[in-house]
């Protein structure tokens, strides 16, 4: 990034932050790629740029320092600039490398600007324009997904049949299918959301939840949702909840059941009467 006395007069300590290594690529991506909300499709804009100057603040020299993507210098400051464009033909990336000059200033100029949503040190009061995808970053979260997925699957693979019963009436799902069509239940939820899998399956008190729900479907005990409680067939009540969902009205009975021993009571009695069920 060319210096002058009033524009890009950076401390060394901050430039050399800036710094591609020779033959290093570095990536900035759009900030706003996003998806169609019907097709699901990539929606990148076509052209996207990044203002020329800026204003940032260096910590080394504790002041406010005038930054520009200068490409070519002026005697009387007239300078000209780089071109800073994203554009959708590119997928809304820029690749720049190390021992490339003009690479070299660009990214120089970009890794400071306040435009850079990766720049910790940015004012936030300036509109996000672009990122650095940080490839390491990327591979390590991509490699923690594929190990949870893994686990996931292999714990799905690894249950008996009670267990998927239990998991799948956990979830408020039927467990009257036939094992195959429940199984392959429980493993899509690996595959898809292997966090969410692990955590039904990790959870102790799941087989208490299939109980409760199991106790639902064939009316052992009733879900007034108007009222928000939970009833035995004759009218008397067992618990009246806050105003939420269906399952989150399950957990609050659950929670009930496990931590109060009128709640005990109250449990035992539904495994009792879902047997004779």
């Amino acid at each position: 990034m060319k210096k002058f006395e009033q524009t890009n007069n950076v401390s060394e300590k901050l430039l050399a932050t800036t710094k591609l290594k020779r033959g290093e690529v570095a990536t900035f991506k759009i900030a706003k790629i996003g998806r169609h909300p019907v097709t699901g499709d990539v929606i990148i804009p076509a052209a996207v740029s990044v203002p020329v100057i800026d204003q940032i603040w260096d910590e080394e020299k504790q002041d406010y320092i005038d930054i520009a993507a200068i490409s070519r210098p002026s005697k009387d400051g007239n300078h000209g600039f780089h071109e800073l464009w994203f554009y959708g033909s590119q997928g809304g990336h820029w690749l720049l490398k190390g021992g490339v000059a003009q690479d070299q200033e660009i990214y120089s100029y970009l890794s400071l600007s306040n435009y850079n949503g990766s720049n910790p040190n940015r004012d936030v009061s300036k509109e996000i324009i672009f990122e650095l995808v940080d490839d390491n970053k990327k591979s390590e979260v991509e490699r923690k997904v594929r190990s949870l997925k893994r686990e996931a699957l292999n714990m799905a693979a690894d249950l008996d049949v009670e267990a998927v019963k239990n998991l799948i009436a956990a979830k408020g799902g039927d467990d009257t299918k036939k094992i195959d069509i429940l199984r392959n239940e429980l493993e899509t939820l690996a595959d898809r959301d292997p966090a969410a899998f692990l955590e039904l399956a990790n959870n102790k008190q799941a087989a208490m939840k299939a109980t409760i729900n199991r106790a639902i479907t064939k009316g052992v005990i009733l879900f007034d949702a108007e009222q928000s409680r939970f009833a035995w067939p004759g009218g008397e009540v067992i618990l009246t909840v806050a105003r939420t969902t269906g399952s989150d009205s399950v957990d609050e009975l659950l929670t009930y059941c496990v931590s109060n021993a009128k709640g005990e009571k109250v449990f035992q009695t539904i495994q009792q009467k879902s047997k004779k069920g």
